[in-house]
């Protein structure tokens, strides 16, 4: 097998809105790391929400590290340390919760908790009960509550600023910020199905999975010919470009399809067991 390393998305990859990974697509990764492919989760989510299902899949040592956040984050899975970030300017951060805020949206700020302490700085300048009600009243995170983000002095420089926007008015409102803040930030709406709602997100300027799972090969001396990297939605379609093999779900939509190499067929784990087995060499 030519291929050294995986990077697999989580949500609409290895889970469904469930949340649940398929006993044989766990399987069939233990088998790829058998094989000799190290597996790396690439995904939007924080460490606190990726590590339940980490741990469902019952990888062998020695662990890979986890690309979060968007490619924002880079941490060991174990002690949750962390190795490589890259955050947004505060002020920065700031303008941006600012424009959400006069939209009529709550921002929340992710920050490393593993440096600082703390998950979320939460703004409770636009629709608060939103944001509480459909984003942490499912995780246990720790958040800091303020008026704005600039009232709050101790916010260290932020991994992503984001904020639950109406289905109806998330692409309005992510196209009108992206051109606000063009150059300045990458920001996009993407549905977050674990949580069953959508949000508008900034991240610095060229953060993305790819730039992170590179991070992470580079400590193994494996190239970019030498990743598979498989996903399903707009915020995976860095990694499914730059990989030597870049592979998309079946039922990802026509733009990540058309941008990948192979579609996971049958099944995610018939795919890799095709991919263990060579058919991709």
């Amino acid at each position: 097998m030519r291929y050294k390393l995986l990077a697999i998305d989580v949500d609409g990859t290895l889970v469904g809105p469930d949340d649940v990974v398929a006993d044989q697509t766990a399987q069939a990764l233990r088998e790829a790391g058998a094989a000799g492919l190290r597996v790396c989760l690439a995904t939007g989510r924080s460490y606190i929400e990726t590590m339940p299902i980490w741990r469902r899949l019952g990888l062998a040592r020695p662990y890979e590290p986890l690309v979060l956040i968007g490619g924002a984050l880079v941490a060991e899975p174990e002690a949750g340390r962390t190795l490589y970030h890259r955050t947004i300017d505060r002020e920065l951060a700031c303008g941006f919760a600012d424009a959400l805020g006069e939209a009529g949206f709550s921002a929340m700020a992710i920050v490393d908790g593993w440096r600082h302490g703390v998950d979320y700085f939460l703004a409770e300048s636009g629709d608060v009960h939103s944001a509480q009600r459909d984003w942490f009243s499912k995780m246990k995170v720790r958040v800091r509550r303020c008026g704005n983000l600039r009232e709050a002095a101790d916010m260290p420089d932020p991994l992503r600023v984001s904020a639950v926007v109406p289905d109806d008015r998330a692409e309005a409102v992510a196209a009108a910020l992206s051109a606000r803040f063009d150059g300045k930030l990458t920001v996009r709406a993407i549905v977050a199905p674990n949580y069953r709602v959508t949000i508008v997100e900034a991240f610095a300027a060229g953060v993305d999975k790819f730039q992170a799972v590179r991070y992470v090969a580079q400590a193994y001396r494996i190239g970019p010919r030498q990743i598979v990297a498989v996903g399903d939605d707009v915020n995976d379609l860095a990694m499914i470009r730059g990989a030597g093999l870049g592979v998309a779900m079946a039922h990802a939509e026509q733009s990540v399809r058309e941008q990948a190499r192979a579609v996971a067929e049958p099944s995610l784990a018939a795919f890799l067991r095709r991919l263990v087995a060579g058919e991709f060499d």
